[in-house]
């Protein structure tokens, strides 16, 4: 499956394409204190070695915490940039679409930080239900995504165009319950200038991977 050249999130791929070096002077060598917490409470409901799939590594930071904490993560990025400067480091690194790629598995995690905010709310149902065929029973799905209301382009930081869909709890709520996933957290953390939401779901485990609703 091709993805649209003209799409908004083709064209926002193509921004991090030619600044993924700016993004990632943007990106704190450390997470913040919401961030950590919200990675401890993810390692919580894993099994030890837990098989991680981290979609949109961009940095890998976060998957450089994961790994310390135990876990197997394999990193991918939809951008061949940021691929490349994973394996630079010398880490394993591929490169995933998560719109148009198949996602493996089956994962016990699947972690996906500031990577959703891209799709529109068509696009993320069509991931949920992706991310469901993709991890084990009880498996979990934890992403974040900014606060507020409709979409819109910014060139902010980057100078670059980059398309953001914003959400508010209850419709994002709403579209979860909708979809295979049961909401274990979702919780606002203020941000500057955009607050966040941060969720954690899990996939129930009566229900085998992929399985319809």
């Amino acid at each position: 499956m091709t993805q649209d050249p003209q799409s908004p999130n083709s064209v926002t791929l193509a921004t991090y394409e030619a600044a993924a070096a700016r993004y990632a002077e943007h990106v704190p060598a450390v997470p913040s204190a919401p961030m950590s917490r919200f990675i401890e409470d993810v390692v919580e409901l894993l099994p030890a070695a837990a098989a991680v799939l981290e979609v949109g590594s961009a940095t890998g930071r976060d998957a450089d915490l994961l790994e310390a904490k135990g876990l197997r993560v394999t990193r991918t990025d939809a951008t061949e940039a940021f691929v490349t400067r994973l394996q630079a480091r010398g880490l394993p690194a591929r490169r995933l679409n998560v719109l148009t790629d198949d996602l493996g598995g089956p994962w016990d995690l699947l972690y996906a930080s500031a990577v959703f905010l891209h799709f529109s709310a068509a696009e993320l149902t069509g991931v949920l239900a992706k991310a469901a065929g993709a991890v084990v029973p009880g498996g979990v799905l934890a992403f974040t995504v900014k606060q507020g209301d409709g979409e819109g382009w910014t060139t902010a930081k980057l100078d670059r165009p980059r398309h953001f869909t914003y959400w508010r709890a209850p419709a994002l709520r709403s579209l979860l319950e909708s979809s295979a996933w049961e909401v274990h957290s979702l919780a606002l953390v203020p941000g500057t200038p955009e607050d966040w939401l941060y969720v954690i779901c899990r996939l129930p485990t009566g229900r085998a991977a992929g399985a319809p609703q």
